[in-house]
């Protein structure tokens, strides 16, 4: 009989480790892949908060023009010139470009890890 209870205890400690280590899967990734995925999905939804998604006015085609520049090969100006792009995009107006195009409501419809995903996807497209 104590050997039941004790093999019944040992089993109860070893679900219990296991649930408190979530069953040996792995948390969901933050940062790298993750983010870059979910900056992808951001840049091509239509539609970011009142203002005209990403994909509805640039293309990530060399040489496509929609209504703003393609961002073919925007990763070499680097993260901060893609992160004042989105909060403040009249601060440097690509050259054939009409200031006041691009929406200057990103950097209040989007939070700060949203703004961050979105330049870690844009940093993919060397």
């Amino acid at each position: 009989m104590k050997k039941i209870i004790f093999v019944i205890l040992v089993l109860s400690l070893l679900l219990v480790m296991v649930a408190a280590c979530g069953g040996g899967e792995k948390a969901p990734a933050s940062g790298g892949d993750a983010d870059v995925a979910a900056g992808k999905a951001l840049f091509n939804k239509t539609v970011l908060g009142a203002s005209p998604g990403c994909v509805t006015c640039h293309s990530i085609e060399s040489g496509k023009t929609i209504v703003g520049p393609s961002l073919a090969g925007i990763a070499s100006k680097g993260e901060d010139f893609i992160r004042t792009s989105i909060i403040d995009p009249d601060a440097d107006v690509t050259e054939g470009f009409p200031s006041g195009t691009m929406p200057s409501t990103f950097k209040d419809d989007l939070s700060e890890q949203e703004i961050n995903q979105l330049v870690k996807y844009l940093m993919t497209l060397k």
